[in-house]
């Protein structure tokens, strides 16, 4: 068995480190594989998107971890740029919703493409890529939209085509009480490809986890609870210690 002392030492960077953290969940993504792909104007504006129209569940708020996006290489270009934004909605009416005209959190990425044609990539971006959507929070029984727009030259959007008018709200697969409100592109409600016979879904998937709120601390593990007990069992021997010694002394002991 670790001594006292040594078993505090020890538990000293697992204090600091705090809990660790389970993987996010899958609010929202695609069921199905993609089977073609839908181009947007280069550096357009948010109106000229790609995008779908959500609302969360009851068990908010809720913290954005990460967005996967599928995307196809139609030039041999290494690099390309995209803007992403959640934004409010119009209504939170199915098949009727679209992007609203207030932005809660955009950032522009660049990213590395495969430098080669006709060739499929996925794009897996956490805080690091979307520093500023990834801080933002998700509240509850609200209705937002996650869009893309404004893409460099040289890649398109991946999409899932063949489903039946109004049906395309079923076809993701959502998870915390999320529901899927519209497909749209270029902010037209209810996208299809093929009017009455085709309407897509995106390849847009919106990663992230129930959110305990900024005020509410995290609950230490098991290890560093036992850290935190080793550490003030041992400075109260240390101080029983000075004491008999006739020693005066102070001792401080920094968590």
């Amino acid at each position: 068995m670790l001594a006292p002392r040594r078993a505090a030492l020890l538990a000293l960077p697992l204090l600091l480190a705090g809990p660790g953290k389970a993987s996010p969940s899958v609010f929202i993504a695609p069921t199905d594989s993609p089977n073609s792909n839908g181009s947007w104007p280069v550096g357009s504006t948010y109106a000229d998107n790609f995008g779908y129209a959500f609302k969360t569940g009851p068990s908010g708020p809720f913290d954005v971890e990460g967005i996967n996006i599928s995307l196809f290489s139609t030039n041999i270009s290494t690099t390309g740029s995209l803007t992403i934004a959640i934004r409010d909605t119009t209504d939170q009416t199915a098949y009727s919703a679209v992007a609203g005209t207030t932005a809660y959190a955009t950032d522009t990425i660049n990213f590395t493409k495969p430098g080669t044609t006709s060739t499929n990539f996925d794009l897996n971006l956490t805080a690091a890529e979307l520093p500023n959507i990834t801080a933002f929070q998700l509240l509850s029984n609200t209705a937002y939209s996650l869009i893309a727009y404004a893409p460099s030259a040289g890649f398109t959007m991946r999409r899932t085509t063949g489903y039946a008018t109004g049906t395309t709200n079923d076809q993701y697969t959502v998870s915390n009480g999320f529901t899927v409100l519209d497909t749209f592109r270029d902010n037209v409600a209810n996208y299809a490809n093929l009017t009455g016979i085709s309407h897509p879904t995106f390849h847009f998937t919106l990663l992230g986890s129930s959110s305990p709120g900024p005020a509410t601390a995290d609950v230490p593990g098991p290890l560093p609870a036992l850290g935190v007990a080793a550490a003030f069992g041992y400075s109260r021997k240390l101080r029983n210690r000075i004491k008999k010694s006739g020693h005066s002394a102070s001792c401080t002991f920094t968590l």
